[in-house]
């Protein structure tokens, strides 16, 4: 473990020596949309790794609750207000919306569907059971399957 923190010692002062710390912040701004928790984001996520780095996936929220708990354990240090912020600004930015979990006002703001068709999903998931894929989803009468079609990458199914 010695030999793990001196390595990383040294990797951070040559980081720094070739100016890495300026790097770092101009790329932080430039792939950040600004929002609440963007200061908390830059503080704790971008200390330890590229902003790159913390966005390049998306994930639910329990997904960023876990993958923030996990830096936590790694050494990842802020407040617990701190931490907060990083969970709902990745979410707000960066996340995925869990159609089988997610309220119909989250369906709507997140995937940009009118009132009725996040209902629409809501309610076709209380009468049948969970939506197990895409497919499915997008047979879902009342639902725009173009929308969908558009934010795919934004959504998540859990069974």
């Amino acid at each position: 473990m010695r030999f793990h923190s001196s390595f990383r010692a040294v990797a951070l002062a040559f980081w720094l020596l070739a100016g890495g710390a300026s790097v770092r912040g101009q790329e932080t701004q430039s792939l950040l949309p600004d929002g609440p928790g963007k200061e908390a984001v830059t503080k704790i996520c971008a200390s330890c790794h590229g902003v790159e780095t913390a966005v390049s996936s998306r994930r639910t929220r329990i997904g960023w609750e876990q993958n923030v708990d996990d830096m936590i354990s790694r050494g990842a240090e802020g407040s617990d207000e701190e931490m907060e912020a990083v969970v709902e600004y990745l979410t707000r930015y960066f996340g995925k919306v869990n159609v089988n979990t997610a309220e119909a006002a989250v369906l709507e703001k997140t995937l940009g569907l009118a009132t009725s068709e996040a209902k629409a999903i809501v309610a076709y998931r209380e009468r049948t059971s969970k939506i197990k894929d895409f497919e499915e989803l997008k047979k879902i009468p009342g639902v725009s399957a173009e929308k969908l079609q558009a934010k795919r990458g934004l959504i998540a199914f859990s069974l």
